[in-house]
């Protein structure tokens, strides 16, 4: 490592009976060289907690194949003499559990974590992470709830008063006019509801019902007999086309809801749709493809920008889990991104040297997920959002993209083709 030193000398004045006439100053340049370089030996750890056994399964080879080589060899091409190492653990789809998670990070000098992959996970543990000087980052909460300024939880994604409006969007440019919502019990999907319990009927639509059902449930029929009651009737009113049913759900629900509805067949002939939790999940294609499939459950998902970055991350991560490089992903590389640069800048491991870099090195980021800008409130700033839903293309069920929503004209456009036919409209 080169110092280099620079010392002014200021010149003296020489008396001449009227004054003095000063002498010009003199800088003298040294150059001294030191052995250590920054952050030498030094190894950066950073947790990453997934939310279920499944999200662990696909995050490992993520992290094995993606994460390490490409952030080891940034480190390397930077000339640090500095590893990091990634701790990945499982919250086993529990707040409880993961807030624990969290803890343990601490105890091993973990400060640096992303987690909080559902809203119920970072509102559980930011308390924790605020006191105990913490930084959280989240790849995929949404809650409008934990739009906080100035706390240790950054979002690389948008949070859901984007989203709202644009399932309602969604809803009303398909054609459907009366819908019944079917929503988890926590604070992700009644942040969604709220919303769109105000930007949907703004458009002449109709919420015929709000079914609630509880975090912990593993059995639905009870839940689905009353969609199926309020759908019968809606049908008779509006037409089988201009009904459909949101379900604002996680896959780990909605594989169980989507494996029952069969069984009522008013809400088995309507079109399902959905948020960004019930997107490109390969248990909704594994386990119960023949169902997903006749409902499509189309679903909003925040869209990453189209750029060569991306597409050479997508390149790389589809034959590795044979799934699609999604946004949530795409924000978990980014999220490392920004981290490390904020560590490396403050050349220092200390969350409290590195939070308040956070909001200036993401919005000087355009990572695979696009321009990393975030809020007042560390959350990402509004985009677009794909639709996705799910289609059997040569005997085997797979996640396809079916339209976008531009954050700008607040309009969808469907993407014919993909879907086959033209939808109803409003």
């Amino acid at each position: 490592m080169i110092i280099t030193v620079v010392m002014l000398i200021v010149g003296l004045g020489i008396g001449t009976g009227i004054g003095y006439v000063a002498m010009p100053a003199k800088v003298s340049i040294t150059t001294q060289y030191v052995e250590k370089k920054p952050m030498a030996g030094y190894e950066i750890k950073y947790g990453l907690i997934a939310s279920s056994t499944t999200g662990l399964e696909q995050t490992k080879p993520f992290i094995e194949s993606i994460l390490n080589p490409d952030f080891g060899n940034y480190l390397k091409l930077l000339g640090y003499d500095t590893t990091f190492k990634i701790f990945l653990d499982n919250a086993n789809e529990a707040a409880a559990t993961h807030l624990e998670k969290v803890q343990a990070f601490r105890a091993q000098g973990i400060l640096v974590f992303e987690g909080g992959s559902w809203s119920s996970f970072a509102s559980a543990a930011l308390p924790y992470c605020n006191q105990n000087d913490m930084l959280m980052w989240s790849s995929s909460s949404t809650s409008p709830l934990l739009r906080i300024a100035n706390d240790n939880l950054y979002r690389m994604c948008p949070d859901d008063t984007v989203q709202a409006p644009a399932i309602a969007e969604m809803l009303w440019s398909w054609g459907v006019k009366a819908v019944v919502v079917i929503q988890r019990g926590d604070a992700w999907a009644d942040g969604i509801f709220n919303i769109l319990n105000v930007e949907y009927p703004k458009k002449g639509g109709v919420i015929l019902e709000r079914i609630r059902y509880a975090a912990e449930a593993t059995e639905f029929s009870s839940y689905l007999q009353t969609a199926e009651t309020k759908a019968k009737d809606a049908v008779a009113t509006y037409g089988k086309d201009h009904v459909g049913i949101e379900l604002i759900a996680f896959d780990t629900d909605a594989v169980t809801v989507i494996s029952q509805e069969k069984d009522y067949p008013t809400i088995y002939s309507l079109k399902w749709f959905g948020s960004d939790g019930t997107t490109m999940s390969s248990r909704l294609c594994n386990e119960v493809p023949e169902q997903v499939d006749h409902v499509s459950q189309y679903s909003t998902l925040a869209a990453p920008a189209g750029s060569p970055k991306y597409t050479a991350l997508y390149d790389r991560y589809y034959p590795l889990l044979k799934l699609p490089f999604g946004y949530y992903t795409a924000c978990e590389y980014d999220i490392l991104q920004v981290v490390l640069n904020s560590i490396l800048q403050a050349q220092s491991y200390d969350p409290k040297d590195i939070i308040p870099l956070q909001m200036d090195i993401a919005t000087n980021t355009f990572g695979c997920s696009g321009w990393c800008k975030l809020n007042e409130a560390g959350d990402r700033a509004a985009g677009n959002y794909d639709i996705w839903g799910y289609k059997n293309i040569g005997g085997t069920v797979q996640t396809v993209k079916f339209g976008l929503y531009d954050g700008v004209s607040g309009k969808v456009s469907w993407d014919l083709a993909a879907l086959g036919y033209t939808p109803p409209g409003p």
